[in-house]
């Protein structure tokens, strides 16, 4: 499953836990707000930490995609002086 995926898995459930927990609180409003604010905190770091490793997990591949990148460039960039070279000794 895709880190997207579960990044919006967990914000829905956090969403529908709240919900029922309204719903079906049997304590006295402010202590339900209170828990219900509690939840979302802990359901908001665990979103911020599972965007944090998408992130570092994009970046990180991101720098591996232009270290290849730039070593192609680099191959063909040689191929094109040693070609290059080679037509200069034919035509001279």
């Amino acid at each position: 499953m895709k880190t997207s995926n579960i990044l919006l898995s967990v914000l829905g459930s956090a969403f529908v836990g709240a919900l029922l927990g309204v719903l079906f609180a049997p304590d006295k409003g402010a202590k339900t707000r209170k828990e219900l604010s509690k939840k979302g905190d802990e359901y908001a770091g665990m979103a911020k930490k599972e965007y944090d490793e998408l992130i570092k997990k994009m970046n990180k591949q991101y720098d591996n995609l232009k270290s290849q990148s730039d070593e192609l460039v680099n191959k063909g960039k040689s191929k094109a002086e040693e070609l290059r070279d080679e037509l200069k000794k034919v035509v001279s």
